[in-house]
């Protein structure tokens, strides 16, 4: 798998076949010719850049039929959670699988991620993403997390979920002593009932976080805030096991 960028910056994942768009074609020989560097030209003389992708291209990429959690907002679980090389993972509400990707890619070959997802759609399109970009340190569960999490010792739980409350309890009993479990919640109102239930199930060092960045625009004319960025992603709620 490889991806190519043409000159305005726009990104296409290609295999090993012929690659064709409205700027022209490239041969399928070209294509598994290429290296990383190349450039690539098609038939009407358009130029594309050859690339190896990195998690965050690909999951910009790959196929879904939901919404996806944006980088910002992972970015805020791996941060403040310090997961790491050879972690042992749990999340549910897999979608498309951007989570898992980017957990899995944190942990590496020796760590492993479980995510849980009732929805049979979302899953098995979760799974062939994760099996065209090649990681094999992942089990996805077909399975409804609130109906119990089978695995133990767990380094960090993740849970993305409309009623993450209802899995809290179980999460306890599955994080080791110092693990850590997130919760993605869009509303405010989620949030704190999540914060009530966090304290009474024991968890400790509970805070929320907003995950919003702001992208500033260059012009020659002047600098400024973008104006179509994301006001608003979700609420990260981060407490620890101790």
């Amino acid at each position: 798998m490889k991806i190519l960028i043409d000159n305005k910056e726009k990104k296409y994942i290609v295999k090993n076949e012929e690659f064709h768009t409205e700027k022209g074609l490239i041969t399928k020989e070209d294509i598994i010719n290429a290296k990383e560097g190349d450039k690539l030209k098609t038939h009407m003389g358009k130029e594309f850049t050859v690339i190896k992708p990195n998690i965050n291209d690909y999951i910009e990429l790959m196929k879904r039929k939901c919404s996806i959690l944006l980088p910002q907002d992972i970015g805020l679980v791996i941060g403040f959670t310090g997961l790491g090389h050879k972690d042992k993972v749990v999340e549910a509400g897999t979608g498309a699988g951007a989570s898992l990707l980017s957990f899995a890619n944190i942990v590496g070959p020796e760590g492993h991620v479980t995510s849980y997802e009732k929805r049979e759609e979302f899953a098995q399109i979760a799974k062939d993403n994760v099996k065209q970009y090649g990681l094999e340190n992942t089990t996805i569960k077909n399975k409804d997390i609130t109906e119990g999490i089978e695995e133990e010792d767990i380094d960090m739980i993740f849970l993305d979920l409309p009623n993450p409350w209802d899995v809290i309890e179980s999460a306890y009993s599955s994080l080791k002593i110092g693990g850590f479990l997130a919760i993605y919640t869009p509303y405010i109102e989620q949030f704190q009932t999540v914060h009530k239930v966090l304290k009474k199930n024991g968890f400790k060092n509970i805070h929320v976080r907003e995950g919003n960045i702001k992208e500033i625009e260059v012009k020659n004319k002047g600098s400024r805030p973008n104006s179509r960025m994301a006001g608003h992603t979700g609420y990260i709620t981060i407490s620890r096991k101790l």
